[in-house]
């Protein structure tokens, strides 16, 4: 069980990674979060959440980056209930507004991706037609500076075009997954996160949300952008 104190250090080094696409050091978090404690403490726990599998050593420097298990704990426990700010909101709600549903589909996927910042599949129907969007948002975080993962990424997200209704065929409605890393069933895609989760549309037509980016996605907004979709918490705010 992590203590408290160990928490703040975890959520903050995720936080500075999401940030930064850079491995976090000790120094850069006593410059930035007011822990009320040592520097040696501050070392001596991130070594103990090193050790305890949350953060790991990408190579020599003294900064560290979450595992996929310290990024599950975020996710667990210091985002699940976030919610939607206001605008977004009402950015959602206005494509909500779209009857028709190929035109409400095209624009929602738009949508979704552009706030997300992640590549974005929506499965509409029984015979899941696809709608996809969001490959330059996702092209321009760092991760995809290298040529070669580009080329990895394009043949994932063209995988999963094709097994969209395998993958989503058990998402019940209101229901919402999220697969960090090594959790992903998709073996090809253990590299990202992917966060899949239903909707459904006032007029009555449904489907499926697929999600998919690199582990260091905002996942606060992304959560937040799913919990709203499924109608949970309306009217809250939160940045």
């Amino acid at each position: 069980m992590l203590e408290e104190r160990q928490k703040s250090i975890l959520e903050a080094v995720i936080q500075e990674h999401i940030r930064t696409a850079r491995p976090v050091a000790s120094r850069e978090l006593l410059e930035k979060f007011q822990f009320g404690i040592s520097p040696a403490t501050v070392r001596n726990d991130m070594l103990k959440l090193d050790d305890m599998g949350y953060l790991r050593q990408p190579h020599t420097s003294a900064g560290r980056i979450p595992t996929d298990k310290g990024y599950r704990f975020f996710v667990d426990e210091a985002v699940a209930d976030a919610f939607l700010r206001d605008n977004d909101q009402e950015t959602l709600d206005k494509v909500f507004t779209i009857d028709d549903e190929e035109q409400f589909s095209r624009e929602f996927t738009k949508t979704v991706a552009r706030m997300a910042r992640a590549f974005t599949i929506v499965g509409v129907g029984m015979d899941r037609v696809t709608f996809e969007a969001g490959f330059s948002e996702v092209l321009q975080e760092p991760e995809f500076e290298n040529t070669a993962q580009v080329r990895v990424f394009s043949h994932i997200i063209d995988f999963l075009d094709e097994e969209m209704s395998a993958i989503t065929e058990n998402l019940e409605k209101n229901a919402a997954r999220i697969f960090i890393g090594e959790e992903n069933p998709v073996k090809e895609a253990q590299d990202y996160t992917l966060m899949i989760s239903a909707w459904e549309h006032p007029e009555g037509f449904r489907g499926s949300l697929m999600l998919i980016g690199p582990k260091r996605m905002n996942y606060r907004r992304n959560i937040s952008i799913l919990r709203y979709l499924r109608g949970e918490d309306r009217g809250n705010d939160q940045d």
